[in-house]
C-alpha cells in the first residue's frame, strides 16, 4: 500500500492549535449581508405595504333611468317615423304615426322624456301591438345625471358596498393618453338583473349580449367624481384629461376596489 507524501508529512506534524481558522472569505460575508438586507426589506414590505383587491366588470355611461322602449298601442301599417337617433324628446311628444286596421291614422307619443337611442320603424312595415318603435334613454327621473352602470357577476357583487372607489377605462378616451375616470359606488342592486331588465338598461337585446356573461349580473351604479377644472367636467387619474365632454352610451371597463390588504395577509388567505 502506498501513501502520498503530503498525507504522511501531515501525520507527523503536531496540531497547529494556535493557527487562525478562516471560516469564510470577506466576499462571502458581503453576499450574506446583502441577502439579509433584502430579506429584511421584504419582511417590512409584506407587513406594511397595501395591495388593492378589486373586481373588474364591463359597463356603460348612461343615466340612472337607463333606456325604455316606445311601443305601439295599435296594430296596423307604419306610416311615418317622427324622430331620429340622438334627438331629444319630451313626454307626450309624437314619435310615429300608424294606420290602424280600420284605416284611421293614429299618433304614438313618448310617455317619457329623454334622448332617442334608436328608431327601428320604417314606413310601410306591419306593426303589431307592443312592437318597439323607438328606444329612448330616460332623462326625466329625479336626480338625473351621467353615471356609469356597471354589470358585476352576482357572486362578486355581494362584497361591494357604496362608497368604494372605482376606476373607469373609457372606450373613447384611451387610458394611455388620458388615464382613468374616477368614481365611487353609489348603489348596489340587491338582486341579479333579468335578461329583459338588462336589455332595457343598455338599449336592447343585442347590446345586452355584451354584458351577460354566463350568469345574471347585478347592477352597480357608479357616481362620477366632478372636477370643474377638467374639460370633461369629471376627475381623472392624470392631469391630461380628454378635451371633449363625455357622452352617454359610451362603453367603459370598471375596476372596483373591494378593500386593501397586506401581502402577508394575502399569503395567509385572510
Amino acid at each position: 500500500m502506498q501513501f502520498r507524501y503530503q498525507a504522511l508529512q501531515r501525520k507527523r506534524e503536531p496540531d497547529e492549535l494556535d493557527a487562525p481558522v478562516l471560516l469564510a472569505a470577506p466576499r462571502g460575508w458581503i453576499a450574506v449581508f446583502v441577502v439579509m438586507i433584502v430579506m429584511a426589506g421584504a419582511c417590512v414590505w409584506a407587513a406594511f405595504a397595501k395591495l388593492d383587491v378589486t373586481v373588474d366588470a364591463p359597463g356603460v355611461l348612461s343615466h340612472p333611468g337607463g333606456t325604455s322602449q316606445v311601443q305601439s298601442p295599435y296594430t296596423g301599417m307604419a306610416r311615418e317615423l317622427l324622430v331620429k337617433p340622438a334627438q331629444q324628446v319630451r313626454a307626450g311628444q309624437a314619435v310615429a304615426r300608424v294606420t290602424d286596421d280600420a284605416g284611421r291614422v293614429r299618433t304614438v307619443t313618448s310617455p317619457f322624456a329623454g334622448k332617442v337611442i334608436s328608431a327601428t320603424m320604417t314606413s310601410g312595415q306591419l306593426v303589431r301591438v307592443g312592437a318597439t318603435l323607438a328606444t329612448v334613454e330616460r332623462t326625466d327621473l329625479p336626480g338625473d345625471r351621467l353615471v356609469a352602470l356597471v354589470f358585476v357577476p352576482a357572486d362578486q357583487a355581494a362584497r361591494l358596498v357604496p362608497g368604494r372607489p372605482v376606476s373607469l377605462s373609457v372606450s373613447t378616451a384611451p387610458p394611455a393618453a388620458y388615464g382613468l375616470l374616477r368614481g365611487k359606488v353609489a348603489r348596489v342592486d340587491p338582486y341579479p338583473l333579468t335578461r329583459e331588465a338588462l336589455a332595457s338598461l343598455v338599449g336592447g337585446d343585442l347590446a345586452a349580449d355584451g354584458y351577460h356573461r354566463g350568469q345574471a349580473p347585478r347592477l352597480v351604479t357608479v357616481d362620477l367624481l366632478a372636477d370643474p377644472g377638467s374639460a370633461s367636467g369629471y376627475a381623472w387619474s392624470t392631469t391630461h384629461t380628454p378635451p371633449v365632454t363625455l357622452g352617454s352610451q359610451t362603453s367603459v371597463s370598471a375596476s372596483i376596489e373591494l378593500r386593501t390588504q397586506s401581502p402577508f395577509d394575502l399569503v395567509l388567505g385572510r
